[in-house]
């Protein structure tokens, strides 16, 4: 049993640092030692890990997100999603993996929102002459989920594609080189199909990016990054063609390790977005993807950083401008119990003027909404780094929209391995 146990905790434990990595350019030889270090189970010549993942096991009052003027429909909830990857090592030169995540999302009374996803990554890596290093993948990915934070209750997002990349590795660890992609984008609004702003026909497109990238490590484990590339957006119903556009971004950072006192990412950068259709407003500007965690002795300490420009769900609206921040706090009382605090705001900007329908006279206003989301938990250790976590969530969206605000609170239980 406490072998089974141990096998547990080293695969929860690696299945996420391996999978965070993928975010990223990871170094050959950084994932081939991960993979040999910590993936212990075989069969044959494979290596197996499995991940157990159990989420938001609690009770939601509001899984509509119905405004606050609405009566609001409350219910018993969870999410449960083992993930097992499977990889095949031939040598020093090449590394083959599949992974394959089947996620079920349950309700006990609200039985229309009960829904059964799969996701699924092939992909290799094949190194030549021990300095370059060919990457590629197909990946399929479903989610029902607030994908963005401009959705107000649950939709499914799918995201099929491929990437490719093609890097020069040092013996230090610096590797420099292009990475793309291509991805078709799917929507659907599992709690009304039909809803007049439908999903499918506002956001369903295809992406396609273009990236020059350069890693330097400057510690054992972390690495000074930039980033350059562009993307285009074609969407693909005939009424959203004017949505067509493109963009330039670059940004640069510091990628801290995934586990240790200090983890996470820092990341800033610009962007300039441009429509193809004439009259249509643009985005230029600082964008910002930092999420930093740091452990002092009994004191854990988290910041998060965000800023990006994203395409709205609603037909009148092209796009908006998401600012974002988040804190937290957590005292680790004895070694095997913390309590936590966190705290996030957004904001979401619209550009263009937001139409108000059945006012009279008609309106126009710049809209704005506001995020808030308290957090308060206490999690005690399993074992090693693994914990079960207590907390209760408070989450307010206020704005300046009639119809817009809303408010919700969950309380629930998950497995985590950030003890």
């Amino acid at each position: 049993m406490r072998k089974l146990r141990t096998l547990f905790v080293v695969a929860w434990i690696s299945g996420s640092c391996i999978a965070t990595f993928g975010q990223s350019y990871r170094n050959f030889q950084d994932e081939l030692t991960e993979i040999r270090d910590r993936v212990k189970l075989k069969f044959g010549p494979f290596r197996v890990l499995p991940v157990l993942r159990l989420s938001n096991l609690g009770f939601d009052d509001n899984v509509y997100s119905r405004p606050a003027e609405k009566k609001s429909v409350g219910d018993y909830m969870g999410t449960a999603s083992p993930e097992i990857k499977v990889y095949l090592l031939a040598g020093r030169s090449l590394i083959l993996s599949f992974a394959d995540n089947p996620e079920y999302l349950y309700y006990v009374k609200e039985d229309r929102l009960r829904t059964f996803m799969n996701s699924f990554v092939p992909g290799g890596r094949l190194r030549l002459f021990n300095r370059f290093v060919l990457s590629g993948e197909y990946h399929f990915r479903k989610h029902t989920r607030r994908a963005f934070s401009e959705f107000s209750r649950l939709v499914t997002d799918t995201v099929k594609g491929t990437m490719a990349g093609f890097f020069y590795e040092t013996p230090r660890g610096t590797s420099i080189g292009f990475s793309g992609t291509s991805d078709r984008f799917l929507y659907e609004d599992i709690v009304l199909p039909d809803y007049e702003a439908r999903l499918s026909r506002s956001l369903n497109r295809k992406e396609k990016t273009g990236n020059f990238e350069l890693y330097y490590r400057v510690f054992s484990e972390s690495y000074f990054f930039t980033k350059v590339g562009s993307t285009t957006y074609e969407f693909e119903h005939p009424s959203s063609r004017w949505r067509n556009s493109r963009s330039f971004q670059m940004s640069s950072g510091i990628r801290f390790p995934f586990m240790g006192r200090a983890r996470g990412m820092l990341s800033l950068g610009y962007k300039k977005f441009m429509p193809e259709a004439a009259g249509r407003e643009g985005f230029s500007g600082l964008i910002a993807d930092t999420n930093l965690d740091f452990r002092l002795r009994r004191i854990g300490l988290r910041f998060g950083l965000g800023r990006d420009n994203n395409f709205s769900y609603l037909e009148e609206n092209f796009f908006y401008v998401e600012n974002k921040g988040d804190a937290g706090l957590s005292l680790y009382l004895t070694r095997f119990f913390k309590i936590n605090y966190d705290f996030q705001y957004g904001e979401l900007k619209y550009p263009e003027p937001f139409k108000i329908s059945g006012v009279q006279p008609f309106l126009e206003i710049s809209r704005k909404d506001v995020h808030r989301t308290h957090s308060i938990g206490v999690t005690i250790a399993v074992v090693k780094r693994t914990g079960i976590q207590l907390s209760y969530n408070i989450f307010d969206r206020t704005s300046n929209a009639p119809g817009f605000n809303i408010k919700r609170n969950f309380i629930g239980i998950s497995l985590t391995q950030d003890f």
